[in-house]
């Protein structure tokens, strides 16, 4: 690929991963929410920053890890490379470098939701709207996915697109597998628990999904293995290691020559991780080592195709 086109390349493939990204954080900030109105405690958001690895980066700015801190954290604070903020403006930056390679629509939308999300307050990120607002960006979320799919034509900035899409959206199904597991797996009331075992599947649009497959009930191990492998759900991590390597087999016939050794490697790493990682003794702590080493595996095959693709 030429200097320019690798640019583009890179341009799309982070615009599709930075909104996958912001959808993504609003469903684990209303799921964290929503679990907690069972405790009298209030949410752990603690816990948020554990599974980012942002406590060290939030203390620099925060005493204490409470609703409003971390809220605006984590929604508003353009400064944290982790927020929905921050997300938006880099997709609609990437968006702007390639405005010749995607429609007139999907442009639009994305200033809307930008300038959406520029107008939040401090007032409209407190607990009691937080699910009204998570819904809010879920949908922009979605709908400029929906102007993708309609519009992009179906060369190699598509690929692109889904190669983002896609390795953002296995990361992220990991992360609300593991910030609900071990919460769940602890609990000792079957019905409150078969309640928020309902609202973590929801969270990942899941529920009416799992249902088809597990009409009777909603049991650790089997949510566990429906995130993780069932390939027919849209942000199960085994659909989007198939996605992945579809992606990955066209740009190669598309660009010509033979499989990249280093970016074929990789994938082929995170496939048998998937595949061998986890037996049927789910535990908290075998789920949470297997999750992290997915994670691992992830990173070094978005990190490979960057040097692959990006860096020419």
């Amino acid at each position: 690929m030429s200097n320019l086109l690798a640019r583009f390349a890179a341009n799309i493939f982070w615009m599709a991963r930075y909104l996958e990204r912001a959808e993504s954080l609003a469903r684990i900030l209303d799921i964290n929410e929503t679990y907690a109105r069972d405790n009298p405690q209030g949410p752990d958001w603690k816990r948020a920053l554990d599974l980012y690895g942002d406590t060290a980066r939030f203390k620099t700015e925060h005493d204490e890890a409470d609703a409003a801190s971390v809220l605006y954290f984590y929604v508003l604070d353009r400064a944290n490379p982790t927020s929905i903020a921050f997300a938006i403006a880099e997709a609609r930056q990437n968006a702007r470098s390639v405005r010749h390679l995607i429609s007139t629509e999907m442009w639009t939308q994305l200033n809307i939701f930008h300038n959406y999300m520029a107008g939040l307050t401090q007032r409209d990120i407190r607990l009691s709207n937080l699910s009204k607002l998570c819904t809010h960006i879920k949908l922009d979320c979605q709908t400029i996915e929906g102007i993708a799919e309609g519009t992009l034509l179906r060369g190699e900035a598509w690929r692109f697109y889904q190669l983002g899409k896609y390795i953002e959206r296995a990361d992220q199904t990991t992360r609300v597998l593991d910030i609900g597991y071990e919460r769940l797996s602890a609990g000792k009331d079957d019905a409150v628990i078969s309640v928020q075992w309902n609202s973590l599947l929801r969270s990942v649009a899941g529920y009416h999904a799992y249902r088809s497959r597990h009409p009777a009930g909603s049991y650790a191990s089997d949510v566990a293995a429906f995130l993780l492998y069932d390939e027919e759900f849209a942000r199960a991590v085994a659909l989007c290691v198939n996605r992945l390597s579809e992606c990955l087999h066209d740009l190669n016939v598309r660009l010509g020559g033979e499989r990249q050794a280093d970016i074929e490697k990789a994938r082929r790493s995170l496939e048998f991780t998937l595949e061998t990682g986890l037996d049927q003794r789910f535990t908290v702590r075998r789920l949470q080592k297997f999750v992290d080493d997915l994670q691992v595996r992830i990173g070094q095959l978005s990190e490979t195709i960057g040097n692959v693709y990006f860096n020419n």
